[in-house]
């Protein structure tokens, strides 16, 4: 079952507290998946691929910083995703369907927080989490 947060509530119960969004590339998977997440290069053998409008590494660390700093949280058993929406409509990248572009995400989804080798982000549409609420009531964004 997943469980949502607010930034706010998520703030408040410590659900942010230890994320390490110092060095996000510091191992050879967050490259990759840098890589892979700033590059459409190979997408055409891939279901799904999502990638930022910039290859900038300081760019692709700054999402995932504003993401933990601002974003709600999404806990899903023992797996906590971070989502920012920093402009709702305003898309970030694309999201390639085998190449080929499927939409325009405005959400950075930052996953596997609780990893510091393998914290990394991608993107998402925000409408996926248009019906959500935080679990006090509040707006997710």
């Amino acid at each position: 079952m997943t469980t949502f947060y607010c930034s706010t509530c998520a703030h408040a119960g410590g659900l942010k507290a230890g994320i390490d969004t110092d060095n996000v590339l510091r191992s050879p998977y967050q490259r990759g998946k840098h890589v892979k997440h700033t590059s459409t290069s190979g997408s055409s053998q891939e279901t799904i691929r999502t990638v930022f409008d910039s290859t900038s590494t300081m760019y692709y660390a700054e999402c995932i910083r504003a993401a933990v700093t601002h974003g709600f949280v999404e806990v899903n058993g023992q797996q906590k995703n971070i989502l920012f929406t920093p402009s709702l409509g305003s898309a970030l990248g694309v999201k390639l369907d085998w190449g080929v572009e499927a939409s325009k995400p405005d959400t950075i989804v930052v996953v596997k927080t609780s990893e510091p080798t393998g914290i990394h982000a991608f993107l998402e549409n925000s409408s996926k989490y248009s019906t959500g609420r935080c679990v006090n009531g509040c707006r997710l964004y």
